[in-house]
Parts: C-alpha cells; sequence; structure tokens
C-alpha cells in the first residue's frame, strides 16, 4: 500500500468554543462549501427535497440543542462566522442523519480489551458513506486548553463523527433504524457526539449517551483504556447493550441485543466478518491484525457480477462497484480509524484500508 491522500487535519486551540469554531470554520471553508453542494444533490435524490427545505427543517433543532447542548451550540455558531456560512446550512450538516433517515449502510465498528489483545485496548471502525463525502471529510484536533484533547474524524462542518480523547476513552457511531423512530425533535447525535468525546471518564460518556433524547436509532460503541467497553443500541424508547464477549464486540447496521425491533434488512453480516477475524487473534491481537481485518473483502462483487446499486456494501472494506456508477446511490469505506486507547494514538486513513497507509495522530 502507498499513501496517495490524507485528511485535512483541522487543528482547534482554545477555551472559548465559538472561538474554536471560528478556527475550524476558517481552516474548512472550502470543504464546508462542497460539503454543502454535495447534499444539495444528496437530498434531491434520496428523498426529494430541495437544500431549501432541508435547510428549513432544521431549523426546529435549534432551540433544543442550544437549550441542551449550549457549548457545542456555541462551536457550531462559530463555525458558521469563520465559514461565512448561513447558520442554518451548517446546522443541517450536523442534523443530515436525522433528516436523511433512511435504511443507510454506514460502518462496521468494533471495541477490542485487553484480554484479546494482551494488553491494550482498541477502537475501531470503518466509516462508510457515499464516495463524494471523501472528498470533504475532515480530521478534528481539538485541545480546549482546560485539559480535553480529542482527536476524531467528520464532514466538514461537522463537530465530529468518531474520535477519542486523551483521557483514554473513545466513541464511534453507526446507523440504525428501528420500529420506534418517530422522527420527533430530539438531540441530532452529532451534538451527542461532540459533548461525549468531552468525558473525562467512561461512565461520564456512557451517561451522556444514555440520557440524549432521541428521536430516532444510532449505534454507539464505547470503549476506555479502563479495559471497558460496551455497544449501546439506542432507539427513541429503550436502549440495548451488546457486551464484549471473550474481550472483543463488533456492530454494523443491524440490531442484535434489539433485534426484535430492527426495521433494517439490508447487509447483515459485516459485524460478523469483523468479529471472527478478530477472533482468530486468539488473545495476542496487534494494530497490524486488526488493520488486516478491516482491509477484509470477503462477500464483495468480483468483476462481472451484477448488482444493485443499493447493495453494493458487502464487505467490511467497502468500494465502489465495477463500471459507472450514480455517486448518490454507492457505497464506499470513506475513512478507516483505529484508536489506540491505551497508548493514546489515533490512526487514520483515507479511504479504503487496502489503499492508504493511516496517518498517526499522537495526543
Amino acid at each position: 500500500m502507498a499513501q496517495t491522500d490524507q485528511f485535512l487535519c483541522v487543528k482547534l486551540r482554545g477555551s472559548d468554543p465559538f472561538a474554536r469554531g471560528v478556527q475550524y470554520g476558517q481552516q474548512a471553508e472550502a470543504l464546508i462549501r462542497r460539503a454543502i453542494e454535495g447534499y444539495h444533490r444528496q437530498f434531491q435524490k434520496s428523498v426529494d427535497q430541495s437544500w431549501d427545505a432541508v435547510v428549513k427543517r432544521s431549523h426546529y433543532y435549534t432551540d433544543f440543542v442550544n437549550e441542551h447542548y449550549p457549548e457545542e451550540f456555541q462551536e457550531m455558531l462559530g463555525i458558521a462566522e469563520g465559514s461565512g456560512v448561513a447558520v442554518d446550512e451548517i446546522m443541517a450538516l450536523n442534523c443530515r442523519y436525522e433528516i436523511l433517515k433512511l435504511k443507510l449502510q454506514e460502518c462496521t465498528t468494533g471495541a477490542i480489551l485487553k484480554e484479546a489483545s494482551g494488553g491494550k485496548v482498541y477502537l475501531l471502525q470503518n466509516w462508510d458513506y457515499r464516495p463524494w463525502v471523501e472528498r470533504h471529510a475532515v480530521v478534528v484536533d481539538i485541545d480546549d486548553l482546560q485539559g480535553t484533547h480529542i482527536i476524531g474524524v467528520t464532514e466538514a462542518g461537522q463537530l465530529v463523527r468518531n474520535g477519542m480523547n486523551n483521557h483514554g476513552i473513545g466513541l464511534c457511531a453507526n446507523n440504525l433504524t428501528s420500529i420506534y423512530d418517530s422522527g420527533d425533535i430530539g438531540a441530532p447525535v452529532t451534538f451527542v457526539r461532540r459533548k461525549a468525546l468531552n468525558s473525562r471518564c467512561f461512565q461520564e460518556m456512557v451517561d451522556t449517551v444514555t440520557s440524549a433524547k432521541r428521536g430516532v436509532s444510532c449505534n454507539f460503541m464505547l470503549a476506555s483504556a479502563e479495559n471497558k467497553a460496551v455497544d449501546l443500541e439506542t432507539t427513541p424508547q429503550k436502549i440495548y447493550q451488546v457486551q464484549p464477549e471473550n474481550g472483543i464486540v463488533t456492530h454494523a447496521n443491524h440490531m442484535i441485543a434489539g433485534a426484535a425491533v430492527c426495521t433494517n434488512q439490508g447487509t447483515k453480516f459485516r459485524d460478523g466478518v469483523l468479529r471472527r477475524l478478530l477472533q482468530q487473534g486468539n488473545g495476542t491481537l496487534s494494530f497490524s491484525d486488526i488493520r488486516e481485518a478491516l482491509c477484509n473483502h470477503e462477500r464483495f462483487p468480483g468483476a462481472g457480477d451484477t448488482y444493485p446499486e443499493s447493495n453494493c456494501i458487502e464487505a467490511v472494506c467497502s468500494h465502489v462497484p465495477h463500471g459507472e456508477y450514480d455517486e448518490c446511490k454507492v457505497w464506499k469505506t470513506i475513512a478507516s480509524s483505529i484508536y489506540d486507547l491505551t497508548a493514546g494514538v489515533a490512526y487514520i486513513c483515507k479511504g479504503c484500508p487496502c489503499e492508504n497507509e493511516y496517518q498517526t495522530f499522537p495526543l
């Protein structure tokens, strides 16, 4: 593998969340505008909504977020100020999960405890989404100068998608759908993730996630250097927990503990493939073993195979289909992240990990 490309790393420094947001907006303005252009197309093709309608809908979340997530809200306002983009448009980027709520096949996540690795705790994720998103995704490096330092990955203009902090805790998230999804106004998951990564211990992070009011379902994979991990399948009415077995827990886009209320009938095996590959480590999983598992192409269609665009995400490491395709309908791995919570080092790869190297971000 040869390094061909890297994400822009947006560095935010300061105790004031609005000022940090301004720094973010100034550094990532071009990519934020590129993200908005992409969602103009995506919303129109996926749910037949204009961007203006999406922006108007996102405004309904404003009062709720300002009341319950004031620091995160200020950081978002700063992003708008720094980039010169309207606040409602930045809010729309941060609410895209809630607004564009379809049976998406996004992401494979996992956590590895010391008994499975021989002494380290890892959190990992392949983030799968539309190919055009890779062109505006960024790494965020956030130091509040008050003792908390975060490294994570997100779409430009969003607060954070997944990450870890210097207190040895980390969070990854992936899409879920359930019979309880109401679409009511609740906490956009982007704001929940950002607040959770400010936590100083594992239980604080768990409490932040579980106490959030939800209008839609979402999965959260949480882990800590304290040798703790849990997967939380959160729905608007109930939270289901998936605990590690033999030091390993994995998840994709179908519910496990809450299978009875899951409405996603799409791809269901990626978490099983990842779990089986990791279990082969027999208690001595290394970084190289984890990277190899995240590069796995099992069940990816071969040359000459035909399959629906909407079902092309058939492997842990996901590539676009062969031949012509619509970027608003297919999937690929946008970023691969391995968080070494014990050593305090984040490894982040742009695009498919079988094609690029991981960048190293020590905390």
